[in-house]
């Protein structure tokens, strides 16, 4: 195995490299020259001897690999047509992003030509697409699952989670539950057995809180006992004011109008759910918006109705 400096010098040369420095050995790097591209290099000989054969000089090498990877530029623009692409810019190698003029949906897309060659869609658009008819629901299906709740749709359907007008084939009342919430269990606002009774008469309310100089506005039933106002009241609240409307629909009217009002104003939430876990969003800074103004708010409300709005949870 042992080689003489000549044997080792013409070993080098029939691969390319001629050595810069005296022989070192089989198994120590030896610098030198590769006669091709000029680039200096420490191979062992021991590497570039035996059947597995290691290339000689490493920038000779990628190069020799990416023209044995390297697609003509005719080929590579077929192939992206054959897949729905019209290339908008010369191809430069199958890892660079390749402008592409989609045909499926008409967007511009930037696919390399390997992900195409891998079998990848290439257009971020219709992937989405693709994926959204396959989720999407038959109107029939979803037809049958509202009147299986008891409600009768009374328009299309569009989504699961856009709401979706019906009528109640129990009470006759029409509402806007969405496919998703009668499909997780609800049924019609007005029939429900527990929460609050959207139905019966109600409340709007006014409560105050000393410690933490708040103020808040709330619905709750009028024929409740133990209803929202006595909860309020074990966390430290005071109620300033209440008014009785005929239905939970009107309070929620009248808290929802009154608190769109005031947010647009400048009036953010106050509180947090840490310190009020139960309808912190409808807090107010007492000493920016007081319990006097809200009352004075409901009472204009009821003198003055305003138009219906849909209802939106703050």
């Amino acid at each position: 195995m042992r080689h003489d400096a000549a044997t080792a010098a013409a070993e080098m040369r029939e691969a390319g490299l001629e050595p810069l420095e005296p022989y070192p050995g089989t198994a120590f790097p030896w610098k030198s020259r590769c006669t091709k591209c000029g680039s200096i290099v420490s191979p062992r000989l021991g590497s570039l001897t035996g059947q597995s054969r290691r290339p000689a000089c490493k920038r000779c090498a990628d190069r020799a690999n990416g023209e044995a990877q390297r697609h003509d530029e005719d080929l590579a623009v077929a192939e992206m047509r054959e897949h729905g692409f019209e290339p908008q810019e010369p191809y430069r190698g199958v890892k660079y992003p390749w402008r592409c003029l989609c045909h499926g949906c008409g967007t511009i897309t930037s696919p390399t030509f390997g992900s195409i060659l891998a079998g990848q869609s290439g257009c971020r658009r219709c992937a989405d697409l693709r994926a959204g008819a396959a989720r999407r629901e038959d109107p029939q299906r979803a037809a049958a699952s509202m009147r299986e709740a008891g409600l009768e749709p009374l328009e299309p359907y569009t989504t699961t989670m856009t709401p979706w007008r019906c009528r109640c084939t129990t009470c006759g009342r029409t509402s806007t539950p969405t496919l998703a919430k009668i499909r997780s269990g609800r049924r019609c606002k007005y029939c429900a057995r527990f929460g609050f009774d959207r139905a019966a008469p109600a409340r709007v309310y006014v409560v105050t809180h000393a410690q933490h100089g708040a103020v808040k506005i709330g619905v709750a039933g009028a024929l409740q006992r133990n209803d929202r106002i006595a909860q309020h009241r074990r966390l430290g609240w005071t109620l300033f004011y209440e008014h009785h409307v005929p239905t939970g629909d009107d309070a929620l009217s009248v808290e929802q109008t009154i608190l769109r009002r005031l947010r647009a104003d400048g009036h953010g939430v106050f509180l947090t759910a840490v310190q009020m876990p139960n309808g912190w969003t409808e807090t107010f800074d007492a000493a920016r918006v007081t319990a006097a103004q809200l009352r004075d708010a409901i009472r204009e409300h009821q003198t003055t109705p305003a138009p219906p709005e849909p209802l939106t949870l703050f």
